[in-house]
């Protein structure tokens, strides 16, 4: 007797789809973690400025506008990862269109990096904001224990001495 399988109804099919495609993203988030420390600051920083956002008591708006700047900082240095991934794949010794094109890609984050350093400045540097941290602060004393916890947790993640980047 000849079986044949029952083809899957298409919708089925484009769920499949999505779902491979959002493993390998996550494989590569995951990746870059793992292997890029630039990436693993990146991640670090959003959750301290996120925490100082939080006792600034920032807008939406302004929170909103934190969180595409995470977004940025981080797809560039995805970017700028994955350029580097390809054109260190030949492996042939020194080539100044490598150099360049690699410059330009480090570039981009800069440029990145710089316009969220700007609007991290207009958010937090104001006396709304230092005074709302201040009082917050003053008022959960705890806070700073955790920090002070926190900062040698995260300098480890950073610099992987939990196991995280030593493949590079």
């Amino acid at each position: 007797m000849n079986r044949r399988k029952r083809p899957l109804h298409p919708p089925m099919k484009d769920i499949q789809k999505l779902s491979k495609s959002m493993t390998y993203a996550v494989h590569g988030i995951l990746q870059c973690l793992h292997t890029e420390r630039n990436l693993r600051i990146h991640t670090t920083a959003a959750v301290y400025v996120t925490a100082l956002a939080l006792m600034a008591q920032l807008s939406r708006i302004e929170l909103a506008v934190l969180c595409l700047c995470y977004a940025c900082m981080m797809c560039a240095e995805m970017l700028n990862t994955a350029v580097e991934y390809l054109l260190e794949r030949d492996g042939g010794g020194f080539d100044s269109f490598v150099r360049d094109a690699k410059d330009i890609a480090a570039g981009a984050v800069f440029i990145v990096a710089v316009f969220c350093t700007v609007i991290g400045a207009l958010f937090f540097v104001n006396e709304t904001a230092i005074g709302n941290i201040m009082a917050f602060v003053t008022a959960h004393v705890w806070v700073l224990v955790v920090f002070a916890v926190s900062v040698p947790i995260a300098v480890g993640y950073i610099f992987g001495y939990f196991g995280i980047g030593r493949i590079k």
